[in-house]
């Protein structure tokens, strides 16, 4: 028996080596092996032209450019190893939205005949990762692939693609499928030039039409006299309460005393604008949280402009309604209040944010049919940008790219200003909670601020751009409390905190800014919590006036016609700002701090101002309106006025 399968073991290996040999020639002459291409790698890849559409990098910590910031040519040297990932790591999940996932678009400038893309996988768990071609409107999958999930997987993997684009998109299912590094190889066939900005610049503001302030509730008029602009909190179940309706027959309507307060507002010469936030009456009964999308009906899609047909129904009312006519009304509404909060789960994407703002600003080009959002309303009624939590230009370039892509008019919708929130707190990043307030001058406020507008210039000239909440907590117990200046109370150190930071956002450019906030959260004078004693007046059920509001009215009673013309000094032991008259341009006034927080004096000052000698000056204490030095005026030295100064603002007017 032996020998018949010894005989049958040779046959089988034959048959098998045969067939091996066959498969190669087939394959060696019958179906060529795919070349690798000769087109150069794409460069010039520009964070200008890199939109996160989640916008992660804010709130998770991600970095849509660490794809592209290492710069390797695995083509050329296939060792290169890049590190950098551009997923979140801060509450990642909530940048992958169920079905959408992680989405990172880049405008390549050019039209580009592609041919291969290398991806680097360093996946510590398997999923999907998708790249495509096209645009916002019409993508093209060009490859699918499932990630390593194990370090024996990682390394650069090659895709042939056959597509001509302009832009293409990298989708991630998850934080799982980590991608650390992306090169593109193909032709350019069309280059493509960047478009202008359009818009000009604004006139810098006067302090007094630069100045506001944040109400949750209709103040009396005395009280927001000082404040030019007030931004005034509400909830959407007030305006859409109808419970019975649906949509879209459902009611429109406004709470009592709320025309009555926008007079008395008007006929004292200041503006207010609503900041309308949440969801409507039936939505809250069901208990939805405030934060959720008001999408018409739930479960519609809410990065789809026609999901937000009610909404743009209710800005259509408040248009129609409260807009802005000769004999005065409101022409500006924001809406929402802090949609990109990274410290919650109902956190909005740019994409989810555009889709609502689109139908409120016009029934997204009135595909939502008459009688939606506010320019159908009202033509003269402009959107105001949700104030976001920090100073997140890329989520407004975002947004700016999704306008040029997805509405055929292509324009920037915010017309009414982009708005950001931001406190000067101890805290280095978000993965930090604060534990106190810091001055303006060691937060560099208004260096920062000076790059957002900056940023602003570039992109969104003519557009205004707010701070629309900054302020301190008294409360000594608060993680916002303000620093407790050495001979100061506490209210007196929160006045005197205020009126330093509203200076530096004055002179980083800025077109208004709101100081937050009006009134307390509470009765409780000695309440504890942060934002709880932010107020400049008492808390609901009271009118009583804390010094910060004081200090408010004197800084507008003696500067609030006067512009931002040059900054002095920053860098030495006095902060030194310089401010021209709007009416009598030989009319200056320079505002001086020590920009310490610990009982700093600073004696004999020297303040150079290039005036001859024997001219008449004013030194005036900012926060009270009486004099610095003395009932007398000061008389000058020649090129120079000698002046203490002390943590508690000084003006200095002069004429040149």
């Amino acid at each position: 028996m032996v020998k018949p399968i010894l005989l049958y073991l040779l046959l089988l290996s034959a048959a098998i080596g045969i067939i091996h040999l066959a498969t190669i020639a087939w394959n060696r002459h019958s179906v060529p092996a795919v070349a690798v291409s000769s087109s150069p790698k794409i460069t010039g890849i520009s964070r200008d032209f890199v939109y996160d559409l989640s916008g992660s990098e804010a709130g998770g910590l991600g970095d849509a450019m660490r794809l592209f910031d290492e710069n390797c040519d695995p083509k050329n040297d296939p060792s290169s190893v890049p590190f950098t990932s551009p997923l979140p790591t801060l509450g990642a999940d909530k940048f992958f939205p169920k079905d959408k996932g992680l989405r990172i678009v880049v405008d390549l400038q050019g039209v580009y005949a592609l041919d291969e893309l290398y991806w680097y996988d360093k996946s510590p768990e398997s999923d999907s990762a998708w790249f495509y071609t096209g645009d916002m409107r019409h993508w093209e999958q060009a490859v699918a692939s499932c990630t390593a999930g194990s370090p024996g997987g990682w390394g650069w993997k090659t895709f042939h693609l056959q597509a001509q684009s302009r832009y293409v998109m990298i989708r991630f299912n998850s934080k799982k499928p980590v991608l650390t590094g992306i090169a593109l190889y193909g032709r350019l066939q069309q280059k493509i030039r960047p478009e202008a900005a359009a818009g000009r610049p604004l006139p810098a503001p006067t302090l007094q039409e630069f100045a506001g302030t944040n109400a949750a509730d209709f103040a009396p008029a005395y009280l927001l006299a000082p404040f030019h602009q007030t931004r005034v909190y509400q909830l959407l179940q007030w305006y859409d309460a109808d419970t019975v309706h649906p949509y879209p027959d459902n009611q429109v309507g406004l709470p009592a005393g709320l025309p009555a307060f926008a007079d008395s507002i008007r006929l004292q010469g200041n503006q207010c604008w609503l900041s309308i936030r949440g969801l409507p009456l039936w939505m809250d009964k069901k208990g939805m949280n405030e934060r959720d999308k008001p999408v018409t009906q739930p479960g519609m899609d809410t990065e789809d402009p026609l999901s937000y047909g009610r909404h743009a129904k209710t800005f259509w009312t408040l248009a129609r309604l409260l807009g802005k006519t000769s004999g005065g009304g409101m022409d500006r509404f924001e809406n929402g209040n802090e949609e990109d909060g990274w410290w919650t789960d109902y956190y909005w994407t740019p994409a989810a944010y555009f889709a609502m703002s689109s139908a409120d600003y016009d029934g997204h080009e009135g595909r939502l049919g008459p009688e939606r959002g506010l320019k159908a309303g009202n033509a003269e009624c402009r959107l105001l940008m949700s104030g976001m939590t920090q100073l997140d230009t890329n989520r407004v370039r975002t947004l700016k790219f999704l306008c040029e892509q997805l509405r055929r008019d292509r324009k920037f919708i915010w017309e009414g200003g982009v708005q950001y929130h931001y406190y000067s707190t101890n805290s280095a990043s978000i993965a930090q909670m604060p534990t106190r307030g810091i001055s303006p001058e060691e937060d560099h406020l208004r260096q920062k601020l000076a790059r957002v507008r900056a940023f602003h210039d570039k992109w969104l000239p003519g557009i205004p751009l707010i701070l629309g909440e900054n302020g301190y907590d008294r409360s000594q117990e608060s993680r916002q409390r303000t620093p407790l200046l050495p001979g100061h109370r506490e209210a007196e150190s929160q006045g005197i905190m205020i009126l330093r930071s509203l200076m530096a956002v004055f002179m980083a450019g800025f077109d208004g800014y709101n100081q937050y906030m009006l009134r307390d959260a509470t009765a409780n004078p000695q309440a504890t919590g942060p934002y709880a004693t932010s107020g400049l007046v008492s808390g609901p059920g009271r009118n009583d006036v804390f010094p910060g509001w004081h200090y408010w009215r004197s800084a507008m009673q003696l500067l609030g016609n006067y512009k931002p013309d040059s900054i002095i000094s920053e860098s030495g032991p006095v902060c030194v700002y310089r401010l021209r008259h709007r009416d009598h341009p030989d009319s200056l006034a320079y505002y001086l701090v020590s920009p310490t927080t610990k009982g700093v004096v600073v004696k004999n000052f020297r303040l150079l101002t290039g005036i001859r000698a024997n001219q008449v000056f004013r030194q005036i204490k900012l926060t009270d309106g009486t004099p610095a030095d003395g009932p007398d005026p000061g008389i000058t030295k020649t090129g120079f006025i000698e002046i203490n100064v002390q943590e508690s603002p000084t003006i200095v007017f002069v004429k040149r």
